[in-house]
């Protein structure tokens, strides 16, 4: 198991758990470590996700300044074109 993935390493204590009676104390423990490892994966998901967003955000970001110079500057182009054909 020192290869798996938090999201392995929970599923294979449940299956594990499966193994043993409903009411046993080693079902129990089996269950409440695969909840721990679950929330460690989840925890990994939502700080990729994070990072993800944070990219996007950054990318976007740096878009934002070259998109509104050269909305500008065909702002500044059309008007010279108007006023030329005046």
């Amino acid at each position: 198991m020192n290869d798996s993935t938090p999201g392995q390493k929970a599923r294979e204590l449940l299956t594990q758990a499966s193994q043993h009676p409903v009411a046993s104390p080693q079902r129990d423990a089996l269950v409440a470590e695969a909840a721990v490892w679950a929330r460690l994966e989840h925890a990994a998901v939502m700080e990729h996700h994070t990072a993800a967003a944070v990219d996007i955000e950054s990318a976007l970001t740096s878009f934002a300044d070259p998109v509104q110079k050269l909305g500008s500057e065909l702002g500044n182009l059309t008007e010279h074109i108007k006023l030329s054909q005046k």
